[in-house]
């Protein structure tokens, strides 16, 4: 029986308080400024800032009642 081990990327949502870089557009964060944090399969952190987790699909934008927050978690 073969069974076919699943994946997933765990995903943190992280505020820069230190030297922190986007692996997607090399940028140096600002202090106070939201991030994600992947884990890839291998085990490595890939970092990404806002604009570049929106634009690869770590990120999304969902209503609440104080109105359009972005969110971290993947979509169900």
């Amino acid at each position: 029986m073969n069974k076919r081990k699943e994946v997933t990327k765990m995903r943190r949502g992280c505020i820069a308080v230190g030297e922190v870089r986007c692996d997607g557009c090399q940028r140096l964060l600002e202090h106070g400024e939201r991030y994600v944090v992947i884990d890839d399969e291998e085990g490595k952190e890939q970092r990404f800032c806002t604009s570049c987790s929106l634009s690869c699909g770590y990120a999304s934008y969902k209503m609440e009642k104080e109105g359009e927050v972005i969110s971290f978690f993947p979509k169900d």
